[in-house]
Formats: C-alpha cells, sequence, structure tokens
C-alpha cells in the first residue's frame, strides 16, 4: 500500500502482524475470517471438550458422595441454572468492560506469555480441580461466556491496536514526505532565482 502526500509517492508502509491473523486483518479478506472463524471454532471446541469432560467428573463426583438419584436431579437442575446464568453474565462482563488496546508488539508480548500461563496452570490446576467440582460446571459456562464476547465482536483489541498503529506510522511518513518536500518561492525575486 502506497501512501503519499500530495500527489508525492512515499516509501510503502506495510501493516504490523498480530497473533493468530497475520496482516490478513488489514484487508479483512477471506483468508482472514477463514483464520478467525477456524480460530474460534477451535477455541469454542476446546471449551466444549472441557465441558463435558467437567460434566462427566461432575455427575461421577456426586455419585461418588452418594447422593441419592432424586437428590441428583434436583443438583442438576440448580447447576444447570447457574451454567446459564454464569455464562450470561461472563458474556455481558467482558462485553462492557473496558478494552486496552494494545500495540502490535504488546499483542505479541501478551500472546507468548498467556502461552507460559497456560503451560504453568496445566500443571497445578489438578489439585484444585477436585476442590471445585461443586462448582466446575458454572467456571467452564464462565469461561465459554468470556470466550464468546470478544470473540463475537466486530474487530478484536489487537486490531483495533494494529489498525492505529499503522495509521500513526502512515501519518508520520506523510509527515516526514511534507518536510522533505520543498517550499514554494516566498517573492518574485525568489522565482527568477529559481529559474535560472
Amino acid at each position: 500500500m502506497k501512501s503519499t502526500a500530495d500527489g508525492v509517492p512515499g516509501e510503502q508502509v506495510e501493516p504490523a502482524t498480530i497473533p493468530r491473523l497475520g496482516t490478513t486483518w488489514f484487508d479483512r479478506g477471506a483468508g482472514y475470517w477463514l483464520r478467525r472463524i477456524a480460530h474460534g471454532c477451535f477455541q469454542l471446541a476446546l471449551l466444549l471438550f472441557a465441558g463435558l469432560v467437567v460434566t462427566a467428573f461432575y455427575a461421577g463426583f456426586w455419585e461418588a458422595v452418594g447422593v441419592p438419584r432424586s437428590a441428583r436431579t434436583a443438583v442438576y437442575a440448580v447447576t444447570a441454572v447457574a451454567c446459564l446464568l454464569s455464562l450470561v453474565a461472563a458474556f455481558v462482563r467482558t462485553r462492557r468492560a473496558p478494552v486496552e488496546i494494545p500495540t502490535p508488539e504488546q499483542a505479541w508480548r501478551e500472546h507468548r506469555s498467556r502461552q507460559r500461563r497456560n503451560a504453568a496452570s496445566a500443571a497445578g490446576g489438578r489439585w484444585t480441580l477436585l476442590l471445585l467440582a461443586p462448582v466446575l460446571p458454572a467456571t467452564v459456562a464462565w469461561a465459554i461466556g468470556t470466550w464468546a464476547a470478544p470473540t463475537l465482536a466486530r474487530r478484536t483489541a489487537a486490531e483495533i491496536g494494529a489498525r492505529e498503529d499503522y495509521e500513526r506510522r502512515v501519518r508520520e511518513q506523510e509527515e516526514r514526505a511534507e518536510a522533505a518536500r520543498p517550499l514554494p518561492p516566498r517573492n518574485r525575486a525568489e522565482r527568477r532565482l529559481g529559474r535560472r
């Protein structure tokens, strides 16, 4: 994409790459939508799988504790209502929360940091699983709600930050091109000197 200032061609300003979308966010073509939909479906599949595992664990937990079948039905009904409320509350809260718009560099740092945290919490999270058994389904519903809010947004925070960064760099490049352009002559004497 060539940037120009008053018809003077400038250097090329390239859009920055952002995690998972590369530079496809710039023109939002078929590649962009394919990546975004594929990533969203992959995340949803992981969350639904986690929900299935948690539901099986949850059902086994109440059976192992020895809760009678009729009482389990009541517990499951209360859990279903809690899951629905948790899902809606997480979605609404995430949607209304102020979003910090990262620069492309900050988006990459956060992406790498999240990957390290996920690896560390995978090992330490096994013990808390047993302690959280009664509320695990509502916790997974909360995770699905917090996933859905940014995933279903028109533009992600990383995209907005990359767009702002790109526009800033285009403005800076146009200002440099404007500063490098020679000034027009101020009076007749300077015009005559310029013709010689």
